[in-house]
């Protein structure tokens, strides 16, 4: 079963003020979150970090033991998780197949971005959007495609032109060409934000789980 983890950064202080925040980071994502110029990336890495610190132990893993798969992917022996951050928000999906999460805070559709990148198909769909509605209809499906690529390891490597989100019906799919590809999508409501999250596995649990640092 896929478990997502979230935590509201927020709540955190800025570790270049208190410096024994940390503690709670392992490896290279110290030396990471310090290089940050801003508070707020500072504490989005410093959340993701206790996301990991936190998470991980309790599937068996460990933050100490993450190494990179050859297209760069973090991963731990054992299971599958995936990070993602935005706004005051990070999050962490864990499973025990290939899985991959994102999450945007809803903002006006980006100019141009979608006519330019998406697939003709979601185009359509922007386009028979009410305006008032587009940036959140932009903003799920730019989720899910990126939640989907990041199960698969792909990145941006592959054009997010290359393959369509289908919303219109019972359960999202992902369709390249003609092929519906074998991924299962849950998308949590959580106010102000889209998160989605894609994987091989089909049972996800209902809700988020909302960690505070022990």
């Amino acid at each position: 079963m896929i478990q997502l983890y979230a935590i509201d950064v927020q709540r955190l202080p800025d570790p270049k003020e208190e410096p024994g925040m940390l503690r709670y980071l392992h490896g290279e994502r110290k030396i990471q979150t310090m290089k940050y110029l801003q508070t707020d990336d500072r504490k989005r890495s410093l959340g993701a970090g206790i996301l990991l610190g936190e998470v991980l132990p309790r599937h068996g893993a460990s933050p100490e033991e993450i190494t990179r798969s050859p297209q760069g992917k973090p991963q731990a022996a054992g299971i599958c998780f995936n990070l993602s951050h935005s706004g005051h928000l990070a999050i962490c999906a864990v499973g025990h197949r290939p899985v991959g999460c994102d999450i945007e805070k809803i903002a006006p559709e980006p100019a141009k971005v979608g006519e330019h990148f998406f697939h003709p198909g979601e185009i359509a769909l922007l386009n028979r959007c009410e305006k008032e509605m587009r940036g959140e209809l932009f903003f799920r499906l730019w989720t899910i495609k990126e939640s989907y690529l990041k199960m698969t390891g792909e990145g941006l490597r592959r054009p997010l032109n290359s393959f369509e989100i289908l919303i219109d019906r019972q359960d999202v799919q992902v369709r390249r060409g003609e092929e519906i590809l074998p991924c299962h999508i849950r998308e949590y409501p959580v106010p102000g934000y889209r998160v989605s999250v894609c994987a091989l596995e089909q049972s996800f649990a209902p809700n988020i789980v909302y960690i505070n640092p022990s």
